[in-house]
């Protein structure tokens, strides 16, 4: 029996905050499940319980491919979507899984435009891939008798922003991920989405790997789905793994001397993207930034820019190791990830002020 060979094409998806990632990769996903691209079984249920920082589709191989694998051709091609927060405080993490990026996606809202973190997103990709695809999502929020004026106006817009780059004159796509809104029905169609996955089909290439040194992969997310056990989402950025291969977690620390994970500061539903960049500090006195979220029960990840001092890594190693109560299916992925200390809790401080009368509620920090 001849087995499947396919492809993998890995995507790096940046944009602003609010600028509609994580609709899009549900997009891309879904659209590809329904139309047919997309010969996995489990494609649409990815679809649905869709995770940013890990996700992907399956497609048609295109032409230019089909010579490409050696003595047995590929057969299909598949798109990871990698997240790739647009941060100028983690930039270093980003440089840390550059090798893996074969393709940037720049996603913008085509009301706004640039932004501020679209800037530090182009100095990212500048640094990762030598090719990029720039969506202008939200096309929906544009008045149908102006959209396409407004939109070739926006294109342009970009490519003067881009010539100075090593992007220069890349594509320029317009798409609306989730027409209406967050709130809106999932019954509304996303536009312009399977036009994208063509494109994302012709800016294909064979991308050189190196799978050579010891396994090195970088955790993204960690949650729990019921029946299965602990899941662990990343990015492989040394070495190479396969199906059924057993791996073995000599230390099981989900973060650095950079970064802890916080919890009970957020509820499950939180938007967190909202809280992205914002300062928090440490009750142990030291200063950081939310990354964003650590699993889907309102964990969040805090980088810490001068690291933790060396007794908050006694408390906090102390803790883990003092930790084995917590009964139940699924108690040590919690006990590993909790950050607070035996009996001083190390607590995560956030301040910022939000003015009643401003329509856009935005959260300002002194």
């Amino acid at each position: 029996i001849s087995r499947i060979k396919t492809l993998n094409f890995n995507v790096g998806v940046l944009g602003h905050v609010d600028s509609g990632k994580t609709s899009l990769a549900r997009a891309l996903s879904s659209t590809a499940s329904t139309a047919a691209f997309d010969k996995n079984p489990q494609s649409r249920e990815r679809g649905i319980t869709l995770d940013l920082g890990f996700s992907s589709f399956t497609v048609d191989l295109p032409d230019h491919l089909r010579d490409s694998g050696g003595q047995q051709p590929y057969d299909s091609l598949q798109f990871t979507l990698v997240d790739c927060p647009g941060h100028a405080s983690l930039i270093r993490t980003i440089i840390g899984g550059a090798q893996i990026i074969d393709l940037m996606m720049l996603v913008v809202d085509v009301v706004k435009g640039v932004q501020t973190q679209t800037a530090e997103c182009l100095l990212i990709g500048e640094l990762t891939c030598p090719r990029m695809v720039v969506v202008l999502n939200k096309i929906d929020l544009l008045p149908p008798n102006k959209r396409q004026a407004a939109i070739e106006k926006m294109t342009k817009r970009m490519h003067k922003t881009l010539e100075s780059t090593r992007f220069k004159e890349c594509p320029v796509i317009a798409v609306a991920a989730k027409p209406g809104g967050p709130e809106a029905l999932d019954s509304e169609e996303p536009q312009g989405v399977p036009e994208l996955i063509q494109l994302l089909k012709k800016q294909t290439y064979l991308p050189q790997r190196d799978p050579a040194g010891d396994l090195l992969m970088a955790v993204d997310h960690c949650f729990s789905i019921r029946g299965q056990g602990t899941v662990m989402t990343g990015t492989i950025l040394q070495g190479s793994l396969a199906v059924n291969d057993t791996v073995e977690i000599p230390a099981l620390k989900v973060s650095d001397d950079y970064t802890v994970i916080g919890r009970n500061l957020f509820k499950k539903e939180t938007n967190l993207q909202l809280f992205v960049g914002l300062k928090v500090t440490l009750s142990t006195g030291e200063r950081g930034v939310i990354e964003g979220g650590f699993g889907q029960s309102g964990k969040f990840k805090v980088r810490i820019q001068d690291g933790l001092s060396s007794e908050t890594k006694q408390s906090l190693s102390s803790t883990s190791k003092k930790k084995g109560k917590g009964g139940g299916r699924g108690g040590n992925e919690a006990n590993e990830e909790e950050v607070r200390a035996d009996s001083q809790p190390v607590g995560i401080h956030l301040h910022f002020k939000r003015y009643i009368f401003d329509p856009h509620k935005k959260m300002v920090q002194s």
